[in-house]
């Protein structure tokens, strides 16, 4: 066994720092100061981040004894994974401790900090990749259960709006199946996991690799089940005061997602919203049905 294979790969740059010529230990000193954020970067971009070539990262490699930038890859994604907690993290909240604090207080205090805790970690890269895939693919199947599948609901509501072929998947019955199975060539899917991490999901995701949909996913942690299965993967962390989960920064990322794609194509969702209003023409569908809400949007 080689010192790759038994030393933790953030040991293994401090131990053999001073073998790193000068553009080398850049990126050893970036690893180790943002490994976290490393799980699904490529050897083109690992080289962008650290101002240096992808020659100097595989070489980077092999001082190390990975021998090729996969294998450090998958010892990125092992330090990660070890590094991610392991059970649900409880919020320390402040408002609580006031003597006049209320629940939603300390609710709101919550979801704000998870709010710029999911904004800091978007990677605009990845926010546009997720909205070409999504826009551009001939369907796109949905899929969140169990306490995840409102996420699925909301996401597929508006997408469905938008463009055709949209389908929701929310169960592992015959006719789920059969929407995967079913799919054409080119399918995109939207995943949303969270703890505690439903099982149908994980079977679902694994299908749908199998059909070789390019999946879209969002989840807590690089260390998230689905996290190998999708690219790109949209980090939300979650801290928890009781049994529920929290949402405000989860249906914030899939509302960008989505508004994203209806600037990608403005044109094209017009006309199927109001071709989908013609369809209900006399139908009482909404209380208030006198605001245009496409000519909202600049």
């Amino acid at each position: 066994m080689n010192s790759a294979e038994s030393i933790s790969l953030l040991e293994l740059i401090r131990s053999k720092y001073d073998l790193l010529s000068p553009a080398q230990r850049v990126v050893g000193n970036y690893i180790l100061s943002s490994y976290r954020s490393l799980a699904y970067v490529t050897l083109a971009e690992l080289a962008r981040l650290t101002s240096t070539g992808q020659g100097t990262v595989v070489r980077f490699a092999q001082v190390l004894g990975y021998g090729s930038f996969s294998n450090l890859q998958s010892a990125l994604r092992e330090e990660i994974g070890k590094s991610a907690p392991k059970t649900l993290e409880i919020y320390s909240s402040k408002s609580s401790k006031g003597e006049d604090a209320a629940p939603f207080d300390t609710v709101f205090e919550m979801e704000r900090t998870l709010m710029d805790d999911t904004y800091s970690l978007i990677n605009k890269e990845d926010f546009y990749k997720a909205v070409r895939m999504i826009s551009d693919a001939p369907a796109l199947i949905i899929a969140g259960t169990g306490s995840n599948s409102f996420l699925s609901e909301y996401a597929g509501y508006f997408l469905g709006t938008m463009k055709k072929n949209v389908t929701i998947i929310k169960d592992t019955d015959i006719s789920d199946m059969n929407i995967l199975l079913d799919a054409p060539e080119g399918t995109a899917a939207f995943v949303f996991s969270f703890p505690r991490y439903p099982i149908k999901t994980q079977s679902i995701v694994k299908v749908m690799k199998e059909r070789r949909m390019g999946i879209v996913g969002i989840s807590d942690s690089v260390a998230s089940p689905i996290a190998e299965y999708c690219d790109p993967l949209f980090i939300v962390p979650q801290k928890f005061i009781s049994f529920m989960d929290p949402s405000a920064a989860v249906v914030s990322v899939i509302h960008s997602v989505l508004y994203g794609v209806w600037l990608s194509d403005k044109e094209g969702c017009r006309k199927r919203i109001e071709s989908r209003n013609s369809l209900f023409k006399g139908e009482k569908v909404f209380v208030s049905d006198n605001v245009y809400l496409p000519d909202l949007t600049p």
